[in-house]
């Protein structure tokens, strides 16, 4: 009789093997010539209704300047715009601009740390950065998010538009977006303010109530080019001590 603890053992080096198969995502944004003639589908390969997503173009900003740019000028033209992340990890259609005359704004190029202030454990980031990112630059600083959701490949912005969390009821909750204090996004504006308007968003500020809105816009009310974070002190453990670096790195891919 094969005891418990063997078929555990047994269990556990399944899953290794599967994961050390693993794959990341395709490229959820795929353009026939040059970012234009664009299909954009999630990180599964399909959306519910197994509809193809198009739009005319897709632009990669790398920096609030350049988001700036990009949104003021499909607002002269009166295109439709959607945001898409690295992977595309959302099963509904949120990144589907909604006809073939749209534009996708991908922010895989928005992958920077701004600042990390460990005094006051507060970090910046740009809106593209991975999780793994933010927890591994986090860590150096001896901080931590409270919670996180499970897999590390989604983007700060991404987490945010989508209300992501993990699982506890304790102290503020699990959701990430209840620990951000500030944030920037760039909105569609009038002829006068150059058709886009950056809005910076703090909480208990002035804007309040719109930073309540931006927090899980479903990426509908602008493009987050910036993202601050509360962080707590970190753990005595971290994932870099409890799994071996091969199994690390393929948890942001599978």
């Amino acid at each position: 009789m094969i005891s418990r603890s063997v078929l555990i053992l047994k269990w556990v080096f399944l899953l290794i093997t599967i994961l050390a198969n693993g794959n990341p995502p395709e490229e959820p944004v795929k353009c026939s010539n040059n970012f234009t003639n664009c299909t954009i589908t999630n990180s599964y390969g399909a959306f519910p209704d197994r509809s193809t997503c198009h739009a005319a173009e897709a632009a990669y900003p790398s920096s609030e300047e350049d988001i700036v740019s990009i949104v003021a000028n499909a607002t002269r033209e009166k295109r439709k715009m959607r945001v898409a992340t690295r992977y595309s990890h959302s099963i509904p259609k949120l990144v589907c601009p909604d006809g073939e005359d749209g534009l996708i704004i991908s922010t895989e190029n928005l992958n920077r740390i701004i600042n990390i202030d460990k005094e006051e454990m507060l970090v910046t980031v740009e809106s593209g950065v991975t999780l793994i990112q933010l927890i591994d630059e986090a860590a150096k600083s001896g901080l931590a998010l409270p919670y996180t959701p499970y897999w590390l490949g989604l983007t700060v912005g991404g987490l945010l538009g989508t209300g992501a969390h993990g699982s506890t009821l304790w102290a503020d909750g699990s959701a990430i977006h209840d620990h951000v204090v500030q944030m920037r996004i760039v909105t569609p504006g009038s002829q006068e303010d150059g058709y886009a308007t950056v809005r910076t968003l703090e909480e208990n500020g002035e804007l309040d109530g719109e930073m309540m809105a931006a927090k899980v816009s479903l990426g509908v009310l602008g493009v987050i080019s910036q993202v601050r974070y509360s962080l707590v002190q970190s753990p005595l453990f971290n994932h870099e001590n409890i799994l071996p670096e091969n199994i690390r790195d393929l948890s942001v891919s599978c």
